[in-house]
């Protein structure tokens, strides 16, 4: 019978590469599976053994661990790229970078237009600048005190590094003056919230031509002032509404002035328990008095409270002295609310129609603060609040519109309606932390 040669096949892969072993034993050259010939006369036989390759099963194996965990890893890096691209776009659509604050004392005002301002001071720095604060720049955000919606963001000019608010007050004249660290003078416009920054020369007078090297608000109780020491050394204090000038010592006696058109006005001011008199028990009253007055001069706050006259021969118990009656151009005064209890009072704000006051109701050293509302005129109740009023020790600024009023104090808000109620209590710091 013929002979029929068959070439040789891997039965796992079919490749014909194989190496011999033994007689009869070969391994495949693609796949490494073994298998053995048997033969006779007639046909050729597989006896097939299979092994997978060590090599081959490890990878496998990998594969089945690591393929999940690769799959993921995609996943959350693809989600951070496109997070981060989003995060990216979005501050390039508003023109905003990621900043961080260093927030000082709240103000507030009422506009022009009746809107009740809250103002927040600082400085500014972007978050890439290694915490260098030397470098930040101060800014001045404005609020809608009802919405506390930011109205207006503003850098100022010039004024870098930390910024601290030395003092911050509303002349007669409408306009808010806000110092800061110690010798930078700025004017807010209560129409248009733009802040010009005033220098010593602005005034024309050549006693501030050299500039301000210290400033600050002069006492209230003397009138819409400044109190200047210039770079020179000299001290001042400047009326800006009247132009006036004085001296630190002479201003003591802008009282003997004589008012070029003097006005009768109504003021508001609680009475003092002197300290050392004989009526130290004496009953605390909310006084309201007259006084001549002229726009932006010189002016003084009377003190009130009973004590013994010691300018008289005889004792004489009398509530105001005869010093501030002359200084203070007085004119006339009254217990506003007789009966009435206030301990550690204050007045926030007055008008021609209201007054509101703060104080605590006992002398309880636990005794909360509590604000009223009183018609100017009557001295009628009008509301009384109580509640919502925690953290409210000192009040640093008041802003009444046609809702009610706004008050702050370093970092927080409070809205108050018209009928006396905490609407909301806001603490605008913590929006820059």
């Amino acid at each position: 019978m013929p002979t029929h040669i068959k070439a040789l096949k891997c039965p796992q892969c079919g490749s014909t590469r194989a190496t011999k072993i033994s007689e009869d034993h070969y391994r495949c050259d693609s796949c490494s599976t073994e298998y053995y010939l048997d033969s006779d006369d007639i046909t050729i036989h597989h006896k097939v053994e299979t092994k997978p390759a060590p090599n081959t099963f490890l990878r496998r194996l990998l594969l089945i661990i690591l393929a999940p965990a690769a799959f993921f890893s995609l996943i959350t890096i693809g989600l951070i790229v496109w997070g981060s691209s989003r995060e990216e776009t979005s501050r390039e659509r508003d023109g905003e970078e990621h900043m961080s604050y260093a927030c000082e004392r709240l103000m507030a005002f009422s506009s022009t237009a009746g809107r009740p301002i809250v103002v927040l001071c600082g400085a500014a720095r972007r978050d890439d600048s290694s915490r260098d604060w030397d470098h930040a720049k101060g800014i001045m955000y404005f609020f809608d005190g009802e919405t506390y919606e930011i109205i207006k963001k503003l850098e100022l000019p010039d004024v870098t590094g930390r910024v601290s608010v030395t003092d911050a007050r509303q002349f007669e004249d409408g306009t808010y003056y806000v110092v800061l660290n110690k010798k930078r003078l700025f004017a807010i416009d209560r129409s248009t919230l733009d802040v010009k920054e005033i220098h010593g020369e602005d005034y024309k007078l050549p006693e501030l031509s050299e500039g301000f090297g210290k400033l600050a608000l002069y006492f209230h109780e003397y009138g819409d002032a400044l109190e200047v020491e210039t770079n020179l050394g000299k001290k001042f204090v400047y009326y800006p509404i009247a132009n006036k000038l004085y001296t630190d010592q002479s201003i003591f006696k802008a009282y003997e002035d004589k008012l070029p058109a003097p006005k009768l006005r109504t003021r508001f001011t609680f009475s003092e328990q002197m300290m050392g008199s004989d009526y130290m028990d004496e009953q605390i009253q909310l006084v309201r008095y007259q006084t001549l007055e002229q726009l932006g001069y010189p002016r003084r706050t009377p003190h009130f409270g009973w004590e013994n006259d010691r300018h008289s021969y005889y004792p004489k118990k009398i509530f105001v002295s005869q010093y501030f009656v002359e200084e203070s151009r007085l004119q006339s005064y009254e217990d506003f609310t007789p009966g009435a209890y206030y301990f550690s009072p204050t007045v926030l704000y007055e008008s021609d129609d209201q007054i509101l006051i703060s104080f605590k109701p006992t002398a309880a050293a636990d005794a909360k603060k509590m604000l009223r509302c009183l018609d100017a005129q009557t001295g009628q109740v009008l509301w009384s609040c109580s509640e919502g009023l925690d953290g409210l020790d000192f009040c640093l600024g008041v802003a009444r519109f046609s809702g009610g009023y706004v008050l702050v104090d370093y970092s927080h808000s409070w809205l108050i309606s018209s009928e006396g109620k905490v609407m909301t209590c806001v603490d605008i710091h913590s929006r820059f932390r």
